[in-house]
């Protein structure tokens, strides 16, 4: 059965509820949140696993997004081959997976009432953009004039010049899902946190959701942790050797080298990483002491 789409639905938007699952991922590992993360990280790969129609459209979607061409004739024709893509999804069993997802969020992401009201910059376009895909699905009696204008908005979205944003050198060929969440993992962390973080904070969020996000080996980042281990305790010993402290500062400052020290990097996870920003966070602050 065929469903109406004279209605935009942010909540079956399925560009919308990708950025939304991004977004609380990226911030839920920046404030510590650990079990939010995960579980977040896991609807994710749950619901957008390659072989679901869920996957399938949104592939075609982030397409239409992100491709910029240099003329109207190849958008033309661009538009034309993701209007019979389209056709070829299961729309029935793409309903059933947005619904199954939707109430899977509501149950288990959105606990303070803030997920279906995250701010995202490209939502008129991303609007626009899932309003065609429902509309060529349906084919015939849908509203042509409104598909007119929508696919000459699209058109225009197509050839126009858009800054990319700067994502990691290594990125470089990494294929499907992964590399789309890691690129919009990146992108929001840069956009909302890059004030607030120091180098070495975001250094390690980039290694981590790298690593996470494309079964990467755990080598780079450990390496990259281990580094960080050595500057931290030469920063903390020798601020604790240069300077007078009172007995309660001599002993938090003691059982945060001991800490670090321990830290065997044997296991690397959110609880490791939450920690290592914390530990970059204290040696910024003794070293802008000095």
């Amino acid at each position: 059965m065929k469903t109406s789409s004279s209605k935009h639905s942010k909540k079956r938007n399925v560009g919308l509820l990708y950025e939304f699952l991004v977004r609380l991922i990226s911030k839920s590992l920046v404030e510590g949140d650990q079990q939010k993360s995960t579980d977040a990280l896991q609807t994710l790969k749950r619901f957008f696993k390659p072989e679901s129609e869920l996957y399938k459209e949104f592939r075609l979607l982030h397409a239409l997004m992100k491709t910029e061409v240099s003329n109207t004739t190849v958008a033309a024709s661009i538009i034309a081959e993701a209007k019979n893509a389209s056709r070829q999804h299961d729309s029935e069993k793409l309903d059933r997976e947005k619904s199954f997802l939707i109430k899977h969020i509501n149950h288990k992401l959105n606990e303070d009432g803030t997920f279906w009201d995250q701010p995202i910059a490209e939502y008129r376009m991303l609007a626009t953009v899932q309003t065609l895909i429902n509309d060529w699905r349906l084919g015939d009696g849908v509203a042509m004039q409104r598909v007119a204008q929508y696919e000459d908005q699209l058109t225009k979205w197509l050839t126009e010049a858009r800054v990319k944003p700067q994502v990691h050198e290594e990125l470089t060929g990494t294929p499907g899902e992964n590399r789309l969440v890691f690129k919009l993992m990146m992108k929001k962390l840069n956009e909302k946190y890059s004030l607030a973080l120091s180098n070495d904070q975001r250094s390690i969020l980039k290694e981590y959701v790298f690593m996470v996000t494309t079964d990467r080996d755990v080598t780079n980042l450990r390496n990259k942790l281990q580094e960080l281990r050595t500057s931290a305790l030469k920063s903390l010993n020798g601020y604790m050797a240069s300077t007078s402290l009172n007995t309660y500062m001599q002993e938090k400052l003691t059982e945060t080298r001991d800490a670090i020290e321990a830290e065997t990097l044997q296991e690397i996870d959110d609880s490791t990483i939450t920690k290592f920003m914390l530990y970059m966070k204290l040696i910024s602050e003794l070293d802008s002491k000095e």
